[in-house]
């Protein structure tokens, strides 16, 4: 098995600036693919983008929660993610949302006619058994592309104690038994909107074969992830 890195950017749709700093990543830096959420106010543009920019790898960003609903004028649980999988989990009207939502923006990103290279989530709610049964379902056999399941990892120290029983508990066997390829390992959820290309590039040294995911957020031209990205373009990290 040899060695794949990937470089993905979430929310791309949520505004315009968010979809300029992801085509300037993309351009200018090293950013190899950009998750895209359906039916916010940058929605077209970003469609738009990724079809006069094909070497963007697009995929599909779920999102249930912080953002505008395609199926309801909003969420009842607000933006909380902790929430929004608290709902999902014990009400039978919020699993029946969570159903519709999933339906409806799977249709809308097969309507705007990009290939799905891959399957994530605002939050990554996918992971929530509910919602991840409801993409089974919804996606079905035919989609060919790979999903977010991969060992969530820290830059700078082990995960933490609780990380590691969910990856151990659920993650884990949903990566040896999904149909679908997925991730071996995530970088970046410690690094949230502060990603460091020195880091980054440590990092990538020291990586064994395998499918790695590095999670960027950018939010502008100047923000510290794109920035990252540029500086990893400018100064491109070992294979």
């Amino acid at each position: 098995m040899a060695k794949e890195v990937i470089f993905v950017a979430d929310d791309f749709g949520m505004s315009p600036e968010i979809n300029d700093a992801i085509l300037h990543a993309h351009r200018s830096g090293q950013l190899t693919a950009a998750a895209l959420m359906m039916a916010q106010p940058g929605t077209a543009a970003a469609v738009e983008m990724a079809h006069e920019n094909p070497s963007l790898q697009a995929g599909w960003h779920l999102h249930l929660n912080n953002s505008l609903p395609a199926t309801t004028d909003r969420w009842p649980w607000g933006n909380s993610p902790t929430r929004a999988g608290f709902a999902i989990g014990l009400s039978a009207r919020a699993r029946e949302l969570m159903r519709r939502e999933v339906a409806a923006q799977w249709e809308l990103f097969r309507r705007s006619g990009l290939p799905c290279h891959f399957i994530n989530s605002h939050h990554h709610l996918h992971t929530h058994p509910f919602v991840y049964r409801a993409l089974l379902e919804t996606v079905g056999p035919q989609f060919r592309g790979w999903i977010r399941l991969g060992q969530a990892r820290m830059f700078d120290r082990h995960p933490p104690a609780l990380w590691r029983a969910l990856d151990f508990i659920y993650l884990g066997p949903r990566r040896k038994s999904s149909r679908w390829r997925s991730t071996d390992t995530l970088w970046g959820v410690d690094r949230s909107f502060r990603m460091d290309a020195a880091e980054v590039r440590a990092t990538l040294a020291t990586l064994p074969d395998g499918f790695h995911e590095f999670l960027f957020h950018p939010r502008t031209r100047t923000c510290p992830d794109t920035l990252c990205l540029l500086n990893l373009r400018e100064s491109p990290a070992p294979a």
